[in-house]
């Protein structure tokens, strides 16, 4: 089974990626090191994390050291709630972060937009200003996160760059199904964050622990192993070297039909969505 999957900008992305969400900026360099050595090559970043001058000055000394180049990774980032007036200015200043020329990808983050100043920004107007990034060079695709199928149906109306991928929360228990075949009906790619669910909730569902028995692997492999196999783009995040290694050997064996359709099986639980901006953004996104 393939391990990059081709977007409709015509770019390779990883099915597996090392997630810098809620790593501290003093871990954020050894464990993005970590996750170099462990085999990673897709690194997913945002503005929000606040970590992103730590990830830059670890990517330097990598690139550096000569472990990898620029061109073996595929690099990720995202726009703010807050950034949708300026979108130029906003990856500028990403990239003078991460001490880079160009991002693989740069989605907006977030269902809507949080006004500086009034009046917010339409979904086409800062749609425009992402399509502009692709033309100057400053990201070879573009997306979304945190968006729905009737957001989707909106952009797609009037995009002239195509939407390459949709970053949502996806586990067992939150699965968000009839969203992710919408989006692979249209070639956008899905990407997963939280592939590994809320607590031990998803860990600890008997269809995914008899699936680690039978193969001799961890239930968390087995929920990444779940992501993969549905062709989505797994965002997972670890700043202990024996985890990040364990959370990419997920290639050496194969879920079956029925384990897969077993976990399909969970019970969804709506109240297990481990990312719900309602309070942030004043707004039930997810009610």
């Amino acid at each position: 089974m393939a391990t990059t999957i081709k977007m409709n900008s015509s770019h390779e992305i990883p099915k597996l990626a090392f997630g810098t969400w809620q790593v501290d900026p003093k871990d954020v360099g050894t464990a993005l090191k970590g996750a170099i050595e462990a085999g990673y090559r897709h690194i997913d970043c945002a503005h929000i994390y606040g970590n992103e001058e730590a990830v830059g000055a670890a990517l330097a000394d990598i690139f550096k050291s000569g472990v990898v180049k620029r061109e073996d990774l595929f690099i990720t980032s995202k726009l703010w709630a807050t950034q949708w007036g300026d979108v130029a200015a906003a990856c500028a200043k990403t990239l003078s972060d991460l001490q880079l020329e160009y991002l693989d990808l740069y989605l907006i983050h977030t269902a809507c937009c949080l006004p500086t100043s009034k009046p917010t920004v339409p979904y086409h107007k800062v749609w425009a200003q992402m399509e502009d990034l692709v033309r100057a060079g400053k990201s070879k695709s573009i997306g979304v996160s945190n968006w729905s199928c009737l957001q989707i149906l909106d952009l797609l109306a009037y995009a002239t760059i195509p939407c390459s991928a949709n970053q949502i929360e996806i586990h067992p228990s939150f699965p968000c199904a009839k969203l992710a075949k919408f989006l692979q009906e249209r070639g956008i790619v899905v990407e997963a964050y939280c592939p590994l669910g809320f607590g031990r909730h998803d860990s600890q569902q008997p269809a995914v622990i008899a699936a680690a028995e039978k193969h001799s692997v961890t239930p968390q492999q087995v929920l990444l192993r779940w992501s993969f196999q549905k062709g989505y783009v797994a965002i997972t995040k670890s700043v202990n070297p024996e985890r990040l290694r364990s959370n990419i050997a997920i290639t050496n064996f194969e879920l079956t039909a029925e384990e897969m359709a077993a976990i399909d099986a969970v019970p969804a639980d709506p109240q297990g969505k481990i990312c719900d901006h309602a309070t942030e953004f004043g707004a039930p996104l997810y009610d």
